[in-house]
């Protein structure tokens, strides 16, 4: 009897033909924008309020976005990536994540101490709780609201890998978006390349205060000066949620430069990843001025532009307002710096790139795009929000990202350099990647975090007494009337219990 079956070489050729197919460039960020968007859905839940005309709003509100994203200019990011290199891409953001403790296979960094806290409360504790002394968990939690429901259905394990999922997606959509924007592979390697190698010259900046006899293959060099841009590995194992809300957004910047995003998209940006990261969404601002400006100036804005972040905002308001709750605690002030320490700083964290890259101020990626993240790079570590350095940690990933395009369209022949910038931008790259290193050796040779067991103040003050909580609670009643859980679980003391059931290891120089 013959076989149904179709032949094996027909069967092949259809895989490849389905891998070869383009994925619209406009899906996969429209896809983003909507998660963005149901999260703000869940923050409601999270909050005590999701009765019928909540979700009839958000509905209605998230449609409306989607129409006024793709009116303005539907031609805009038509060019995608093929379905074969963005499932390339999913699985090596899957195993870079999995690198940083995600999905709990390998060693997390103690950062992941609170996180794990804030994912344990959101599933341990009925939605909306107030901790015993009266304060709300008030924080960017944007990137728990799924995975934490998840946990309450399936248990924290399952919550873990939800997480790893969630993130793994979105950065691996990020990755195959920004593939686009280099024109073959050659110019996508190096620029990927360029990008997880990406890191201040912080051996020699522990070397320069001293700390040489305590650098060790798995040492954490980030923390040797008065203030810190953080590398991308560093970046992606600590801190996830800002490190995906700041690269979502300098990706929307590089589409709009390219002509590929109108401004109506890029300004909505800022309120729908602020419940991920705020300071992501600051970090955004100069670039938002530079493109209003040139709207201005082009006479290019439509009635749409200014409706699209108009929706966004009342979209995100609730969690607008929930971010703001007692925000005087956390506060904008000048941070406390010497000028020679500041210019010693400014010296082997980013000023040799931005020599680098001043060389190209023609290029596409170059000019007042260039400058105004040189201005904010140079800026920032002069400005604290809250209890420490967070603003220039977490703000400048924006800024970041665009310089590290630009040096990557160098490199890939995207403007003319000479051969001694070439040289020098890999000699850079090439002390800078002993941070990235020693952060991929720990994942790799340190033992697997534990499992924790207390609330977020507690794990808070395992490694961070020193600083403020300011930054995740704030008392109930600072939250909008209309906001204010009516009836709230009030979560139960856990103070006879060890919040870890063996030592969570730390790295050198931590």
């Amino acid at each position: 009897m013959a076989s149904l079956a179709p032949p094996l070489g027909r069967s092949t050729s259809h895989r490849l033909a389905m891998l070869r197919r383009t994925v619209p460039a406009a899906v996969l960020f429209g896809g983003i924008v909507g998660w963005l968007s149901y999260d703000l859905l869940l923050l409601c839940r999270f909050l005590g309020f999701g009765g019928l005309w909540v979700h009839a709003g958000w509905a209605g509100l998230t449609l409306a976005l989607f129409w006024l994203m793709t009116l303005p200019r539907r031609i805009d990011l038509l060019a995608g990536p093929t379905v074969g290199r963005l499932l390339l891409c999913i699985g090596g953001t899957t195993l870079l994540l999995v690198l940083g403790g995600e999905g709990r296979l390998l060693y997390a960094n103690v950062d992941w101490q609170v996180r794990d806290a804030v994912l344990s409360d959101m599933i341990e504790n009925p939605w909306p709780f107030v901790y015993a002394d009266g304060n709300i968990l008030r924080a960017p939690i944007g990137m728990y609201l799924a995975p934490a429901l998840v946990g309450k259905a399936l248990g924290r394990s399952a919550a873990d890998i939800a997480l790893l999922a969630q993130n793994a997606l979105f950065l691996g959509m990020l990755f195959a978006i920004g593939s686009t924007l280099f024109r073959d592979g050659r110019r996508r390697l190096i620029a990927l390349t360029i990008f997880l190698l990406f890191s201040g010259l912080d051996i020699i900046g522990q070397i320069k205060v001293g700390h040489a006899a305590g650098i060790t293959p798995t040492a954490h060099l980030e923390g040797w000066g008065p203030s810190q841009f953080s590398s991308t590995i560093t970046l992606a194992f600590w801190v996830p949620q800002h490190a995906l809300a700041g690269w979502f957004g300098a990706l929307a910047v590089l589409l709009w430069r390219e002509r590929r995003l109108g401004l109506g998209a890029l300004l909505m940006l800022p309120p729908l990843i602020a419940l991920w990261s705020p300071f992501a969404a600051l970090g955004l601002m100069p670039f938002l001025a530079l493109a209003c400006a040139e709207g201005v100036r082009r006479r290019t804005i439509r009635a749409a532009d200014l409706l699209l972040p108009g929706v966004a905002t009342v979209v995100a308001l609730p969690a607008l307002l929930y971010l703001a709750s007692e925000s005087d605690a956390v506060g904008l002030r000048a941070f406390p710096i010497r000028p020679d320490i500041y210019l010693s700083f400014l010296t082997i964290e980013i000023i040799p790139f931005l020599l680098i890259g001043l060389a190209g101020l023609k290029g596409r990626f170059g000019g007042p795009l260039f400058g105004s993240a040189a201005l904010f790079l140079l800026v920032a570590p002069l400005v604290q929000i809250g209890g420490w350095i967070d603003f220039a940690m977490r703000a400048t990933i924006p800024a970041l990202a665009i310089l590290i395009a630009h040096l990557a369209d160098m490199m890939g022949g995207g403007w003319q350099a000479s051969v001694r910038r070439k040289i020098a931008l890999v000699a850079l790259l090439c002390v800078g990647a002993a941070t990235p290193l020693t952060e991929v050796l720990r994942a790799l040779s340190f033992p697997a975090s534990p499992i924790g067991h207390c609330h977020v103040a507690r794990a808070w003050d395992e490694s961070f007494a020193a600083f403020p909580k300011s930054g995740y609670f704030a008392p109930v009643d600072s939250l909008p009337a209309a906001m204010r859980p009516r009836r709230p679980h009030v979560v139960a003391d856990d103070g006879v219990l060890a919040c870890f059931d063996r030592p969570w290891p730390r790295p050198a120089l931590f």
